[in-house]
């Protein structure tokens, strides 16, 4: 996109972003409000869509990137079979995590997020 369509494109976002503003503060319903504004409520909600869909981008474009990471995973079928004793262990459902000490933070993280992915 080149420069005139990218500036028309904004300013364009940021006066529907003032119309939508303005129809969420009031009390009236959306279909009210156009009605009363003369806006098509095709046009309201397309452009909701799109102030919606650049603030994803936006959001996304400053998210800092996480590093994946294959962490060592150990399995113990047997405790106490000369292993080392846990200093914490999380139960979720069925499952058991046994953080040693001295395990560092970053693999604690990493295990983290990655039971939060699947849980």
């Amino acid at each position: 996109m080149d420069i005139v369509s990218e500036t028309k494109a904004d300013y364009r976002l940021r006066q529907w972003g003032k119309i939508i503003q303005e129809c969420q503060a009031s009390d009236l319903t959306v279909i009210a409000w156009c009605s009363q504004h003369n806006i098509g409520i095709k046009a309201y909600y397309y452009w909701l869509r799109k102030i919606r869909l650049k603030a994803c981008q936006s959001i996304a474009s400053k998210a800092p990137t996480m590093k994946q990471e294959i962490v060592p995973l150990q399995l113990n079928s047997q405790p106490g079979s000369g292993s080392i004793q846990p200093a914490v262990t999380i139960h979720l459902g069925s499952a058991a995590i046994d953080i040693t000490e001295g395990t560092s933070q970053t693999t604690i993280e990493a295990v983290l997020r990655a039971l939060q992915s699947v849980c």
